[in-house]
C-alpha cells in the first residue's frame, strides 16, 4: 500500500504534470481512463495484469529522458517494454511508469 494515498502504488495516479509531458513528447501519453489504456497496458502474457499510472509511448531518444525526468520527479517505477522478439526482461512495473 501507498502510505500517501492508502491505495496500491501501481494505482496512484500521476495527473500532476501528464499535460506538459504530453506536450514534450512526440510519442502519446496514455493514463488510465484513456481509451487506448487497456490495449497500451496489454502484454502477451495473460497471467501479467498490471495497471501503471503512465504508459509512455517512446518515439524518439527526446521523448525517453522527457519519461524518465517525469518518472524520476513523479517518483514512479519505470518499466521499458521493448518491442525486439526476444524477451530480456519482464515488461511489466508494479508502481508506475511505462515506457515503450
Amino acid at each position: 500500500m501507498d502510505a500517501d494515498s492508502r491505495r496500491p502504488a501501481m494505482t496512484r495516479t500521476a495527473s500532476a504534470g501528464i499535460e506538459a509531458l504530453r506536450a514534450e513528447m512526440t510519442g502519446p501519453v496514455i493514463v488510465p481512463g484513456d481509451p487506448r489504456y487497456d490495449d497500451a497496458r496489454d502484454v502477451w502474457n495473460g497471467a501479467i495484469d498490471r495497471r501503471p499510472a503512465v504508459i509512455a509511448r517512446c518515439a524518439s531518444p527526446h521523448d525517453v529522458v522527457a519519461a524518465i525526468r517525469f518518472a524520476q520527479e513523479q517518483g514512479l517505477e519505470i518499466a521499458v517494454r521493448g518491442v525486439a522478439t526476444a524477451i530480456p526482461a519482464p515488461p511489466w512495473s508494479t508502481t508506475g511508469s511505462w515506457s515503450t
